[in-house]
C-alpha cells in the first residue's frame, strides 16, 4: 500500500481528492481504491523534550512538580536528542503507525518547504519506518496542480539537507532559548522571566532602536530657494556655499533670502542642460509572502499574521493561490504555458474585462528560473471553492491584479530635466508625465510611483535659452524621523537587514538576502513578541513597550544584534544547500550559548518584567497576554530566590503571590496582606 502522510488534514484532503480509486473515510484517514491512504499529521506532533528530561534527577522541584531553574545545570546540552509525542497527538500517531505497518511506499506530503519537509520526516523517525519514501511537492492546492504533483513524485532522500536545515534551526532555538532564558533570568534580581529568542530578541531590539532614535530625534529647519522661469526650478545645493551645514542642508534662512533676491534681481535665467525622452517602468514582480504582507500592511492597514492566515487560506481552503510561505518574487519559464488556463479563470471570477485586455503572450522580468528557489512567487491558480470571508477577498483581488499586470505593457513616461543658472547658481526643475497606462492601468492609474516627481509642465528648451525669472520664494522645510514601524515596514526590515544596518562595515558582511527569520516565521515573532508584552500596537503603528527596553538595553549586544542572527540565518541557508553539516552548525550554536552563560554569570540585572508577562493586552490574532492574569504591584522577597514575587488573583478574585523564578506561590498572611503566607502545596484546611 501507498501511504500518504500529509502536514495536516486540509492538505491531506485535497491530495486524496484526485487519487484514483474509491473513497472511503477511516478514523484519521481517507482509503482511496485498494492500494492507497492518506493520512495526515496536525502540524508538528512531535516536538523536543523539555530541559527537565535533561537535568538531574536529584534537581529540587517546583511545587508543581517542575525542576527548579538553577545556574549549575547550566549548560544543558543534549548528548542524545529526544522528542516526545505533543498533547492531544498520541491517537493520531497511533493511527498513523498502523497504516505504516500495512505500507510498502511512504510519500512526504508536508509543505514543500523546510519546515513541511521535517515535520513528516520526523514522523517517519520517532515510529521507525525504514522503507522507500517519496517527496510530493504541491505548489498550489487546484486540481491540475494536485495530479502534476501526483504524476511527479520525487525521492524523499533529496530533501535530506533542507529537513536538516529544519532541524538544525529547532535545535538553536532551543539551545539559545532554555539556556539563555534561564540564566538571565536566574541573574535578574527583579520579578518575571527574561525571555531570550535567537530571533524574537533582536527583532525586539529593531524596534526599540527605531523607537528610541525617533524620541531623540531633533528636527532641523532648512530652506529651498526656487525660481520660477515659466516653471519652479530649485536651487541646486552648494556644500560650500553660506549657509550650508555639514549633513548638507541650508539652515541658514537669510543666505537663502539672499540667493533668492539676488536671482530675483537678475531677473534672467539661461538653460544649462536639458534632457527630455520617454522611459518605460516594466510592472513590479510578483509577491514573496514579505512582499504581500508589506503591501497588505500599507493598503489595507493588516498584521502580518492576518495576511499570512489569508493567504494560507487561499492556498488550503479555496485552492485559489498558490503555496504563501515563499521568499521568491519569479515564476519559472515553463510554467508560462499555464497562462491560459489561469486567464480563463480569473476572466470567469470576475476579472473578465481586465483578462480581455491582457497579452498571454507577453513575458515579463517574472519569468525567469534561474532566479526560482524553492518555491515561486505567490499568484493565483484560476480556480476557486468556497466563499471568502472580506478580508481574505481583498488579498486575493491584490495577489490577482499583481499576476494580470504581468501581461500588461511597461508604464510610459516622459522624463523631463532642465538645469537652469541664475546670478552663477544652478537651479534644477525635474518632472515626470504619464504618456502610457500600461500595466497600471490594472490598479486604474491611481498608484503614483513614489519615485516619480509631481507632474508640472516644462516646456520643449534649448541649451543657453534665456529665461525669464517670473517670480522666486524659499520653502521652509524641516528635517523628520524615520517611520515608525508597521507590520509591513517591521516584515521589511526582518527580509532586508542589510537596508537597516547603518554600520557600513557590519552591513559588508551581509548579503542581500540575509534577514531575521523566515516567510514562515516572521509573522509568529512579532505576535509572539506583541502577547509577552514586549511590543504593543497603537493603530497601525508597532511600539517597543518599557519592558521590551528594558530587556534590550540589559541584554549582551551579541543576542540583540540583527546583523549577527542574520548571519546564522545564512548558515542555516547553507545548511539546506549542503555547504554546511547540521552538527557543524550546532557546535557553533553551542559555542555561542557558551560564551552568552559566561557572560551572563557577570551580569546583574534588575528588571521588572512580571507585568509585561502577565499583564493584559491582544495581539492581531485576538490572543491575550500570558494566562490572563494580570499582575499587581511586586510583592514579598521569596525566601528561597531572594527576588520580588509578584501579586496575581485567582479565578475567583483571590489574591495571591507567585515568585516567577521557581514557580512557587504563597497565600497573604492573614494578619498582614503584604507578606508571605501559607505556600501552596502546605495549605491547611482553614484556608
Amino acid at each position: 500500500m501507498k501511504l500518504y502522510i500529509a502536514e495536516k488534514p486540509s492538505l491531506g484532503i485535497g491530495i486524496a481528492e484526485y487519487l484514483p480509486g474509491s473513497k472511503s473515510k477511516g478514523n484519521g484517514f481517507i482509503q482511496c481504491g485498494a492500494d492507497t491512504a492518506v493520512t495526515w499529521c496536525f502540524g508538528h506532533i512531535f516536538e523536543q523534550e523539555d530541559p527537565d528530561f535533561y537535568t538531574p534527577d536529584d534537581a529540587p522541584t517546583t511545587p508543581k512538580g517542575k525542576k527548579k531553574w538553577r545556574l549549575e545545570d547550566l549548560p544543558i546540552f543534549p548528548e542524545q536528542w529526544k522528542k516526545r509525542a505533543k498533547d492531544g497527538a498520541k491517537a493520531q500517531i497511533k493511527v498513523i503507525r498502523d497504516l505504516l505497518r500495512k505500507a510498502s511506499t511512504v510519500v512526504n506530503a508536508g509543505d514543500p518547504g523546510r519546515e513541511g519537509q521535517l515535520l513528516v520526516d520526523e514522523v517517519l523517525e520517532e515510529l521507525r519506518w525504514n522503507g522507500p519514501t517519496q517527496r510530493i511537492l504541491l505548489a498550489a492546492l487546484d486540481e491540475q496542480s494536485v495530479r502534476k504533483a501526483l504524476a511527479s513524485l520525487k525521492d524523499n532522500r533529496d530533501y535530506q539537507n533542507l529537513r536538516n536545515s529544519a532541524e538544525a534551526r529547532a535545535r538553536a532555538d532551543w539551545l539559545m532559548g532554555m539556556n539563555l532564558t534561564r540564566a538571565f533570568t536566574l541573574r535578574n534580581s527583579g520579578a518575571g522571566v527574561v525571555s531570550v529568542g535567537r530571533v524574537q530578541t533582536p527583532t525586539l531590539a529593531l524596534v526599540v532602536a527605531r523607537d528610541e532614535k525617533i524620541e531623540n530625534f531633533k528636527p532641523k529647519n532648512y530652506y529651498v530657494p526656487r525660481i520660477n522661469a515659466g516653471f519652479w526650478a530649485a536651487w541646486e545645493l552648494r556644500e560650500d556655499c553660506e549657509g550650508v551645514d555639514a549633513e548638507g542642508y541650508l539652515t541658514d534662512r537669510k543666505a537663502a533670502d539672499r540667493l533668492a533676491s539676488r536671482a530675483k534681481a537678475d531677473g534672467k535665467a539661461s538653460v544649462k542642460d536639458f534632457t527630455s525622452a520617454e522611459k518605460q517602468q516594466q510592472a513590479p514582480l510578483g509577491f514573496s509572502l514579505s512582499e504581500l504582507q508589506k503591501v497588505c500592511s500599507a493598503k489595507l492597514g493588516m498584521s502580518a499574521q492576518n495576511v499570512l492566515d489569508a493567504a494560507q487560506a487561499l492556498y488550503e481552503e479555496h485552492k485559489a493561490a498558490t503555496y504563501p510561505r515563499t521568499d521568491c518574487r519569479y515564476l519559472p519559464e515553463e510554467q508560462h504555458g499555464e497562462v491560459g488556463r489561469v486567464l480563463s479563470g480569473l476572466a470567469k471570477g470576475g476579472f473578465a474585462d481586465l483578462v480581455k485586455a491582457a497579452d498571454s503572450n507577453r513575458k515579463s522580468a517574472i519569468w525567469n528560473t534561474g532566479q526560482v528557489t524553492e518555491h515561486h512567487a505567490i499568484i493565483p491558480t484560476g480556480s476557486m471553492q468556497g466563499s471568502m470571508s472580506p478580508a481574505v477577498a481583498k488579498v486575493y483581488e491584490i495577489i490577482v491584479r499583481s499576476y494580470l499586470a504581468q501581461f500588461y505593457p511597461p508604464y510610459v513616461y516622459r522624463a523631463t530635466r532642465a538645469l537652469l543658472t541664475c546670478t552663477g547658481e544652478d537651479w534644477k526643475a525635474t518632472a515626470n508625465i504619464p504618456v502610457s497606462a500600461g500595466w497600471k492601468a490594472v490598479y486604474g492609474m491611481t498608484e503614483e510611483d513614489e519615485d516619480n516627481a509631481p507632474g508640472q509642465p516644462i516646456p520643449p528648451l534649448k541649451k543657453g535659452q534665456v529665461l525669464t525669472v517670473q517670480d522666486v520664494d524659499v520653502q521652509a522645510k524641516q528635517t523628520k524621523p524615520p517611520a515608525r514601524f508597521t507590520d509591513g515596514l517591521l516584515i521589511e526590515a526582518m527580509s532586508n537587514i542589510h537596508k537597516v544596518v547603518e554600520d557600513e562595515a557590519a552591513k559588508a558582511k551581509l548579503k542581500e538576502t540575509s534577514g531575521l527569520g523566515t516567510e514562515a516565521t516572521r509573522a509568529s515573532i512579532i505576535e509572539t513578541l506583541l502577547t509577552r508584552g514586549f511590543m504593543e500596537r497603537k493603530g497601525k503603528q508597532i511600539l517597543s513597550t518599557q519592558a521590551g527596553r528594558a530587556l534590550v538595553h540589559a541584554l549582551p549586544k551579541d543576542l540583540t544584534d540583527p546583523v549577527l542572527t542574520a548571519r546564522w540565518e545564512d548558515a542555516l541557508s547553507s545548511v539546506s544547500e549542503g555547504r554546511l553539516t547540521l552538527q557543524q552548525f550546532e557546535e557553533a550554536q553551542r559555542k555561542f550559548v557558551l560564551r552568552m552563560l559566561e557572560s551572563a554569570k557577570v551580569t546583574t540585572l534588575d528588571l521588572d518584567l512580571g507585568q509585561a508577562l502577565s499583564g493584559g493586552g491582544k495581539s492581531s490574532t485576538g490572543k491575550t497576554r500570558g494566562k490572563g492574569k494580570k499582575a499587581g504591584p511586586a510583592g514579598p522577597t521569596c525566601p528561597a530566590c531572594k527576588k520580588p514575587t509578584i501579586t496575581l488573583n485567582t479565578k475567583k478574585g483571590s489574591a495571591f503571590f507567585k515568585c516567577e523564578s521557581c514557580q512557587s506561590c504563597w497565600w497573604p498572611d492573614k494578619q498582614d496582606a503584604n507578606t508571605l503566607g501559607t505556600k501552596w502545596g502546605d495549605r491547611s484546611s482553614s484556608r
